[in-house]
């Protein structure tokens, strides 16, 4: 993996411009320590939003990339439209990681949708719970 190219982040407006040109390019996955420490940084929902977006195509994710978005989805702090993103981007990197994922990915990943699942939310977060669902378990995306 490449080094962050991604700055403070501060000046977002030029990390949207880097993000798109990687996206554009295929390169965000050489990138993924930086789009990690965007997932963190609790400063700019715009950054977070893009790089749930656009994560979703990258190839072999890290674990640690794949962690991240769960602890997005399974956070009751962060609105549900970032959620929701989150759980299409985990969808997306489980099937995209060509090597499988370790056990402890697929276990942390099964139990926050079982346990999201559990308890009462709004309509449209519950259809993307269950597509999350449908997606990873009847594909076998989370059984490996």
């Amino acid at each position: 993996m490449t080094k962050d190219p991604f700055g403070t982040l501060t000046d977002w407006g030029i990390v949207l411009d880097l993000l798109e040109e990687l996206g554009e390019n295929g390169n965000l996955s050489a990138y993924q320590p930086g789009l990690l420490r965007i997932l963190r940084y609790k400063g700019n929902w715009r950054l977070r939003e893009e790089v749930l977006k656009r994560i979703g195509d990258i190839r072999n994710p890290s674990e640690e990339l794949i962690s991240q978005v769960i602890e997005i989805l399974a956070d009751d702090n962060i609105y549900y439209d970032a959620r929701i993103l989150a759980g299409e981007s985990l969808a997306q990197l489980l099937k995209n990681t060509e090597n499988g994922f370790s056990r402890n990915i697929s276990m942390d990943a099964k139990k926050v949708v079982e346990e999201l699942r559990s308890t009462p939310h709004p309509p449209f977060f519950e259809n993307a719970l269950q597509r999350l669902h449908s997606e990873t378990w009847l594909s076998g995306g989370l059984e490996n």
